[in-house]
């Protein structure tokens, strides 16, 4: 009984190891690799887009702050020829992703992560969330979230160090 209830509290104090700490965070590691295809019907895949910084932008119809970072991304690519932008959209039914493409200005290829591959090996859980990864594919920024206020500060900044 005494062996049991130490043990238990052993296995309490060390507490779940679900994904380990030093794999929670992909910056400084090569961007999980993964293919797709986009809204027009081309197929992407990550791993041919090395040799210039990408910007992998996940985002959903449903996402209110994506309605802001996706214009601003648009008008970054328009400027920069020298980066890579892709609109990764989580929506399962692409309906709704086409109606708020009908509704936002968006000119950037749209990659359709309908079953959630992607989202899954980016540890991508709330939306917008936003990577750069350098011309290699290592991952310099994970940004969560999007303001109008800082816009693409953040992203704009990490830009500067590559």
């Amino acid at each position: 009984m005494i062996t049991s209830l130490l043990l238990l509290v052993a296995a309490a104090a060390a507490g779940p190891e679900l994904i380990p700490e030093r794999d929670a965070d992909l910056v400084g590691r090569t961007a999980p690799s993964f293919e797709a295809v986009t809204l027009d019907g081309e197929a992407f895949d990550l791993d041919a887009t090395r040799g210039k910084p990408v910007v992998l932008a996940f985002w959903a119809s449903w996402c209110g702050p994506c309605r802001g970072e996706l214009p601003e991304l648009s008008k970054l690519q328009a400027e920069r020829d020298d980066l890579a932008i892709y609109a990764v959209n989580v929506d399962r039914d692409r309906r709704k992703a086409d109606a708020f493409l009908r509704q936002v200005q968006v000119d950037l290829p749209i990659v359709w992560d309908n079953q959630s591959l992607a989202m899954g090996q980016y540890d991508v859980l709330s939306m917008p969330t936003t990577f750069l990864l350098d011309a290699q594919g290592t991952v310099k920024l994970r940004k969560v979230g999007y303001s109008s206020a800082k816009g693409l500060t953040e992203l704009l900044a990490a830009l500067e160090t590559l």
